[in-house]
Parts: C-alpha cells; structure tokens; sequence
C-alpha cells in the first residue's frame, strides 16, 4: 500500500509542476506563449484583415472590319461635294476615273507629212466636201477628220454619202472620248455605310451608288 501512495502523490506532484511551467512560474521558458503573446499587443483593435484586390480584366473589342460602296455617273463639279459630305463621316474615299462613252469617227487616216495633208484637202474641197477639220498629229502624221457621231447609223450615213461625191479614201474609226462624269470609292465600317450612305447620296440623282460590298482596289 505504501508504494501506490508514494506513486499517487509523485503523480499529483508532477502535474504541479507541469501545470507551474505552463504558467510561467518558471521564467524565460514561457515567454512568447499566447496569453503574454496577448498581453504585448499594441492597440490590437487596429489590426485590420486586407483583401488584395485583383486589378480588373480588360477586353479588348476588335474594330469592326471595313467594307467598300462606290459611286459612279457622279458629274466633274458633285464629286468634290460628295467626297467632303463622306470624309466628314471618318470615311476613306478614293477618286475613280471614269471613261467616256466611245465615240465613232469619219475619217482619212495616216496622211504621211504637211504638202500630202494639204493636196488631200483640196481635192475635197473639189468634190464639193467642205466639213471637216485637217488635225496635226505626232512625228509628220495627219488625218483629216469628217465628223464624229455617237451612233453607227449616223457614221455610216456619212459614209455613203462621202462614197456618192467619189470619197474612197474615207474610214470609220472608234475613238474615246474625256469623260464628263467619274466615280468614287468608299470604304467604312458595315453598320455606317449601310445606315448613312444612302443618305448622303441621295440628293446626287443621276449618280448609281452600289448597295452591296464592291471589290475596290487597295
């Protein structure tokens, strides 16, 4: 019996000491413990928990792609107007050149330097043909020049009239003409062009302006 006393009380004493320790009762050994941990806190009230903010994701919106309309018929004095109204709208315009209608010649073509030009002419004139017009041409060259029409039924009426005063040397020739009209192109963005174009086009009423993506050139 006396060595389970002596055990129980050798049990009770190391739970003293164990308990005095974990107190502090020892010194040194305890510091940095969580109730002296407590009791060194500055003004504890102040700690505040910060969330890192995450800086915001920019997306990145691609312009909307470009596309073409033209305009053509335009006459010489509109295209300038027209091109300020578009350009205004943040457009890219570009001058198209437009060609003249062909337009049908009567004439003596190749007349080979100035003296056989001129002995042509005169041997018009004796067969009674005074219309027509002696043109200088390049490198000694000339051509006598009987009219110009806009329909092969007017030439060739000519013609066989020419042919009636002994005229063999005459010939109907194609020629272009300067145009009096040209065009332009436009390119924009789709929602634009399809909702403002029209508009600004309008008031030019022989212009013919393309509703659909025109193949422009670069």
């Amino acid at each position: 019996m006396s060595i389970l006393r002596a055990l129980f009380f050798l049990l009770i004493l190391a739970n003293l000491i164990f308990f005095a320790w974990a107190q502090g009762y020892f010194g040194a050994d305890g510091a940095g413990r969580e109730p002296q941990r407590m009791d060194q806190q500055l003004h504890p009230e102040k700690l505040r928990i910060k969330v890192r903010e995450q800086a915001p994701v920019t997306v990145t919106k691609k312009p909307p792609a470009n596309v073409c309309r033209t305009v053509s018929d335009l006459l010489l004095a509109e295209a300038p107007v027209l091109t300020a109204a578009l350009e205004a709208e943040g457009w890219e315009v570009k001058s198209v050149a437009q060609a003249g209608a062909p337009q049908l010649v009567v004439l003596i073509p190749e007349l080979v330097g100035k003296v056989l030009a001129e002995k042509k002419a005169s041997e018009l004139r004796l067969l009674g043909v005074t219309d027509f017009t002696l043109t200088d041409l390049t490198n000694g060259r000339y051509e006598i020049v009987l009219g110009r029409f806009d329909t092969t039924a007017a030439a060739q009426e000519l013609l066989q009239a020419l042919i009636k005063k002994n005229v063999k040397s005459a010939r109907l020739d194609t020629r272009g003409q300067p145009s009096l009209k040209t065009g332009i192109e436009v390119k924009g963005p789709a929602d634009a062009l399809t909702t403002r174009f029209p508009a600004l086009v309008a008031p030019y009423v022989n212009a013919v302006a393309s509703t659909a993506n025109a193949d422009c050139g670069a």
